[in-house]
């Protein structure tokens, strides 16, 4: 036998339910012993009419039923009667559910699974302005309310980290943004300054013809500087279109060698490159491939080392490295170099070597847009070796980075890298280190 509630006196109790649910509730409340007025209605519309007019101290409703019903409900129940208790006892399992009808003013909240005797203590409860939920319900809400602070947390370190993240970017193109200018400046310098001087007649013709020489290296320059930004925008926004076929990249190869020969004097570029290889590529940005990348080799390398252009093919597919013997990188800042535009590795290259920043990133985004992948060794002694390889023939992917043996270098010896010294950099994603 249950225990009775010990009311001191008669307590209007309105039942809202179905057919079934309200036999159980009247036969619990019947056995209980306690002095109670019930009213029985099965509709949630009648239910508001029936407490409008009999002013219960408790409602207990079925938030599922048809027509009004859940929160809604709960509104209006207590919109005529503000005095009331209202009790869910439902079949619905939901702290979803449960929150928004104990959030509309709801005093508890329980499971039929509880039982009809739960109800009989939820009404004790809420008589005494407790609120009743039902164990489950409590343990579920628990657990939304944990998972969402954890959200939550989750939520503010993504924003604090987003938010770092887009300071650097903002410090990074005002960085880019200042190595144009100087980049830039340059050369239209040099421009002005020899169209000043080819304005003066007198000049001897020798000394024109080397001042004409001047300025179309000047002008050529600016130009390469031009591409380079709008490639990067093209690669960027994945409007930038291939013309791969099967060629013969030992002549470019030469060709970009001889290239940068005459940008830079004063450094020996060594060639291992055989008569003919064929590989799966688009001759022009092939070449920007190998121009980016030996273009960072001869800025950043020691004086009296090489830099060193070494092709072949393999079984992946043709692999190029180009090894320089500079201070070589950290990892952090060669990957940054290698995956983001305006990063020139500024953390421990000089200002007037750093380049504006564009090129490594644009080497690595044309290696992935052919299907090959990139990676860089750093190399004990100090400097780097960057390989990227191209698959052979049109179509194909290059899956698996070729496993490179040392190989004696063909300047002065240098010690040789561990196999297991190796940053990849592969579709989609990259790891770098370069110098």
């Amino acid at each position: 036998m249950p225990r009775s509630i010990p009311l001191v006196m008669s307590t209007r109790i309105l039942l809202c339910d179905t057919a079934d649910g309200l036999a159980q509730l009247q036969y619990a409340l019947l056995r209980s012993g306690a002095d109670l007025e019930i009213e029985a209605v099965t509709d949630g519309f009648r239910a508001v009419e029936v407490a409008a007019r009999t002013q219960p101290a408790v409602v207990v409703i079925e938030i599922g039923l048809e027509g009004l019903a859940g929160a809604e409900l709960v509104r209006r129940l207590l919109a005529v009667v503000p005095e009331t208790r209202v009790l869910c006892w439902t079949a619905v399992p939901s702290p979803v559910a449960a929150a928004e009808v104990l959030g509309a003013g709801a005093s508890g909240y329980l499971l039929k699974e509880d039982g009809s005797d739960a109800v009989l203590r939820a009404i004790r409860a809420v008589l005494l302005g407790s609120v009743a939920l039902s164990h489950r319900v409590a343990l579920q809400v628990a657990e939304r309310f944990m998972s969402e602070t954890t959200q939550r947390r989750e939520l503010e370190m993504t924003l604090l980290e987003t938010s770092e993240r887009l300071d650097q970017l903002t410090n990074a193109k005002a960085e880019f943004l200042a190595n144009v200018s100087h980049e830039l400046r340059t050369p239209v310098t040099v421009a002005k300054g020899i169209a000043y001087v080819l304005k003066h007649r007198g000049i001897p013709e020798d000394e024109q013809d080397e001042f004409l020489d001047q300025l179309e290296s000047s002008l050529e320059k600016l130009m390469t500087l031009v591409d380079e930004m709008l490639t990067i925008a093209d690669l960027d926004r994945g409007a930038l279109a291939l013309k791969i076929a099967e060629v013969d990249v030992a002549p470019l190869l030469r060709h970009v060698a001889d290239q940068l020969d005459r940008l830079y004097p004063d450094v020996v570029i060594d060639r291992v490159i055989p008569e003919s290889l064929s590989v799966s590529a688009d001759p022009v940005r092939f070449a920007e491939i190998v121009r980016q990348i030996l273009d960072n080799a001869c800025r950043y390398t020691t004086e009296d080392r090489p830099v060193e252009v070494r092709a072949r093919s393999m079984d992946e597919g043709v692999v190029v490295s180009i090894t320089d013997r500079g201070e070589g990188m950290e990892r952090r800042t060669a990957a940054q170099a290698f995956s983001e535009p305006f990063s020139a590795g500024e953390e421990i290259l000089r200002k007037e070597r750093s380049g504006i920043g564009v090129g490594l990133h644009m080497a690595r985004q044309l290696v992935v847009q052919h299907g090959g992948i990139l990676w860089a060794d750093p190399l004990p002694a100090g400097g780097t070796r960057v390989s990227f390889c191209l698959p052979h023939h049109v179509g194909e992917r290059v899956t698996e980075q070729p496993d490179l043996a040392p190989e004696p270098p063909v300047g002065p010896p240098v010690e040789a890298t561990p196999p297991d010294n190796v940053v990849p950099f592969a579709h989609p994603s990259s790891t770098a280190s370069s110098s």
